[in-house]
């Protein structure tokens, strides 16, 4: 088991921390970069989330473990997308904040609390680049990126 497995990944975005933010926890945004999913959350410290797809389908869900609004956003990840994903233990996202700029905001993104190489890992590590860059167009454009 490779508990200490993770997957870390930073992107600089050309908007203001809020702006950020809002895109990470506003279900009307995550529906245009997380493979068209709501986030459906409380945002409160030990309140459950989900990101809900068509015909309310829980595509991933888990508990905040911790929030600091407009800083750091940790939640445990439970994936459903597939059967694939289905056998395995939840594993945690944290997003973390920060100003590079007036208008320039760094993410660090880190999913880890992994038991190895596991499907949910396959499909997170796959899944991240382009979610995080498409939230980056969203956030700079208005427009996330044209992946259909």
């Amino acid at each position: 088991m490779a508990k200490d497995l993770a997957y870390a990944y930073k992107i600089y975005i050309g908007a203001p921390v809020a702006k950020v933010w809002k895109g990470i926890v506003d279900g009307e945004m995550t529906k245009h970069y997380v493979y068209g999913t709501r986030l459906n959350s409380k945002l409160t410290k030990g309140t459950p989330y989900a990101y809900v797809g068509d015909g309310g389908f829980k595509v991933v869900d888990g508990e905040i473990l911790d929030i600091e609004t407009e800083k750091r956003l940790v939640m445990s990840w439970n994936a459903h997308w597939d059967e694939s994903v289905a056998k395995d233990r939840p594993s945690r996202v944290t997003f973390e904040l920060s100003a590079a700029g007036p208008s320039t905001t760094k993410l660090h993104l880190v999913h880890d609390d992994f038991d190895g190489q596991t499907s949910t890992y396959s499909g997170s590590v796959e899944g991240w680049p382009l979610m995080m860059s498409s939230l980056k167009s969203l956030l700079e454009t208005g427009k996330p990126l044209a992946t259909k």
